[in-house]
């Protein structure tokens, strides 16, 4: 069984293309680490606490609190692909988690730092399911839940920039460990349409 890890800076529209994966082939079930992040520092456990801490400044949470997340997901999801959204960010977690997941295909969405602090800007996320919505949407509240859509408080062109200097510092090294270690890896142009990106996809998924 294949698995599916997508990559690329914040705002390089992984998110977007994760839900029509979903859509297109009931093969698949997404893991997306900032979701989990949050649904995870809701707990009243003393790593939850701890890794809000680390959330609340915007720094990387501890990889012991990625294993546990990661290993109650896969638990929970026997016999699915898993969409890997960003779920392995640095080589210590690489080290922690690969072996959990064994084969995936990476897709890498290429955008610049300027082009995604632009788009994540302007975005706003239904606060109780966490979807995100560009900034060309139109509406104030999700049509799927009637919820009314919030700017996360950490899209700030400061917290923005932040966390892509995560990324290119820590996360895209990865690419070359994947591709050394035997997984597919596919570069995506992520400044195109969504439409374009998505049936670039659907080729490599088959």
């Amino acid at each position: 069984m294949s698995h599916l890890m997508l990559i690329g800076i914040q705002g390089s529209g992984k998110w977007t293309q994760a839900r029509k994966i979903l859509d297109y082939s009931n093969e698949y079930v997404l893991f997306e680490m900032g979701g989990e992040l949050r649904k995870f520092i809701q707990e009243d456990t003393p790593e939850a606490r701890d890794a809000k801490s680390y959330m609340d400044q915007w720094l990387k949470v501890p990889t012991s609190a990625v294993v546990t997340m990661t290993e109650n997901f896969i638990a929970k999801n026997p016999n699915k692909k898993i969409i890997l959204d960003w779920v392995i960010r640095s080589k210590d977690q690489n080290d922690a988690l690969a072996h959990l997941f064994g084969d995936f295909k990476v897709i890498y969405f290429e955008l610049t730092e300027d082009v995604a602090v632009e788009r994540l800007c302007g975005r706003r996320i239904d606060p109780v399911t966490q979807e995100t919505f560009p900034a060309s949407f139109t509406g104030d509240t999700n049509p799927k839940t009637g919820n009314k859509l919030i700017t996360r408080a950490d899209d700030t062109p400061e917290a923005i920039r932040s966390r892509i200097a995560w990324s290119i510092a820590d996360t895209l090294p990865l690419i070359d460990t994947w591709e050394s270690s035997g997984h597919e890896i596919y570069r995506i142009n992520a400044n195109q349409d969504e439409e374009t990106i998505f049936a670039e996809i659907k080729k490599i998924i088959g």
